[in-house]
This record gives structure tokens, C-alpha cells and sequence, in this order.
């Protein structure tokens, strides 16, 4: 082999490391992608922590309820209800117990006892160097047949807290490490020029059972389902036995 080519290789997997490191370096679904109506096990994984000397304490995650949460269609808002795409939204993520990294957990839920998030924190967290798994059960709602989606994003908002603190000291580097989104308004926007905070889980049309009508033109349409503003700032904080833990107030 050449010195040329030598090279070539080298650098082309330098830039394959970096880009995974890259890609683990966000906070995400380990399975980004179900097919409607299907059950599985996943995990949210945190791919690294608010700095290089701190450790993760804790996560706080929130799911859109689909009330009053901002629909997309195609990147432009959608003015009706999520039941114009998904014929059993709610009540579709749990948390599964697991003591590996974080002592204590418990979900968070609406008026109806629907799941809209959880929280996992005490023990002995995550070290700056490794990743963690938080294991949850994830039932892809099914999509409307009268509707045009070919798939629905439902976007996943979580924090990495690392010292628990007030919001106003969520910019000081190693406190907590927001994959959010960065437009709602809220304490817990992300800090970034593009709206790429969240973990993404994406319910996909099954075409063999659940066909797009003929008056989708056979391409269909892209659904995008995001948090409230309000839902973030009531969702968000951890609250254990009617006290707030985090932020602190």
C-alpha cells in the first residue's frame, strides 16, 4: 500500500471516530425509530456529562402530552389536535426500575395518571468518562388511517443535572447539561443556534397494514409533536413527596 493511500485511511477513520463520538455525545433514545403500534424496551442514554470532572446526579425527562403541545406538519404549524394523527397518544412511555447508575426514580404524571415524564437521581450517578442507560418501555401509538403522516416525531426533553441549583445558575459550566429545545420561552431552553436539543422518537407508518390514502399522493407527510411552554415549566422539576428537589426555588 502506498504512503497516498496510508494516509486516505488514516484520516478517513480519524473522521469515523470523531463522528461517533460525535453521535455519542448526545443525550438520546438508544432506539430512535418503532413502527406503530409496537411495544419495545429502550433506553435513554447519556452520552457524556456537564463537563469533564463532574458527574451526572440525576436526569429529569419530559414527553409532550399531546394536549396542548405544538404539532408540525411539515415543518409548519398545525392547528388541530394530535388525535388527527395518532389514534392512542398518552400514557405510551414507563419507566422500567434499575438501580445500575441512580438510586432513586419515579415518573411523573398528569391529572388523568397519564405518564409525561420521570426523573431518576440519588447513588452513585454517571462518571464524566462513561455513558449510562435508563431503560423505559416505549408503545408506538398507532397513526390515524384517514390521515396523510407517514411518521410522527415526538420530541423528548431532558436534563442532565449535575449540581442542584437555581435556574439562574443553569449557565454556569457544570451544573446541569440541557437537551431541550431552544425557542419555548422557558428556564430550561437549550443554548444553541439551532433547535436540535431534544431526543427524537419517531413512530413510523406500517404501509403494509395501515396504507396512505389515495389523496396523499403517495409521499404522505411529516408530523412533529413538541412540549408546551407551560407543560416544560410544570413538567420539568423534580418533585419528591410534594417538595421540590430541583431547580431549587
Amino acid at each position: 500500500m502506498n504512503k497516498m493511500k496510508l494516509l486516505a485511511r488514516t484520516l478517513t477513520g480519524i473522521m469515523l471516530m470523531g463522528l461517533g463520538q460525535s453521535v455519542l455525545a448526545h443525550t438520546r433514545l438508544d432506539v430512535p425509530t418503532q413502527t406503530e403500534g409496537t411495544r419495545t424496551i429502550n433506553n435513554i442514554v447519556i452520552g457524556h456529562s456537564c463537563s469533564d470532572t463532574v458527574r451526572v446526579i440525576g436526569t429529569s425527562v419530559v414527553f409532550p402530552n399531546g394536549l396542548d403541545s405544538a404539532i408540525l406538519v411539515d415543518g409548519q404549524p398545525h392547528g388541530g389536535p394530535l388525535t388527527d394523527f395518532l389514534t392512542n397518544y398518552g400514557n405510551n412511555f414507563q419507566l422500567l426500575w434499575n438501580r445500575g447508575a441512580f438510586d432513586a426514580m419515579a415518573e411523573k404524571k398528569d391529572s388523568n395518571g397519564n405518564v409525561v415524564g420521570f426523573w431518576v437521581g440519588g447513588g452513585p450517578g454517571m462518571p464524566s468518562d462513561l455513558n449510562v442507560a435508563t431503560p423505559v418501555r416505549l408503545t408506538a401509538a398507532g397513526i390515524e388511517p384517514t390521515s396523510c403522516a407517514s411518521s410522527v416525531k415526538i420530541s423528548v426533553s431532558i436534563a442532565n443535572i449535575c449540581e442542584i441549583t437555581g435556574v439562574g445558575d443553569f449557565g454556569r459550566e457544570g451544573v446541569v447539561d440541557l437537551w431541550t429545545h431552544n425557542d419555548l420561552g422557558t428556564p430550561y431552553d437549550r443554548v444553541s443556534t439551532t433547535d436540535d436539543g431534544p431526543a427524537s422518537f419517531t413512530i413510523t407508518r406500517d404501509l403494509v397494514t395501515n396504507p396512505l390514502p389515495s389523496s396523499c399522493g403517495g409521499t404522505g407527510v411529516t408530523v412533529e409533536v413538541k412540549p408546551s411552554a407551560a407543560q416544560i415549566n410544570r413538567d420539568m422539576p423534580v418533585v419528591i413527596d410534594g417538595q421540590l428537589i430541583w431547580p431549587l426555588p
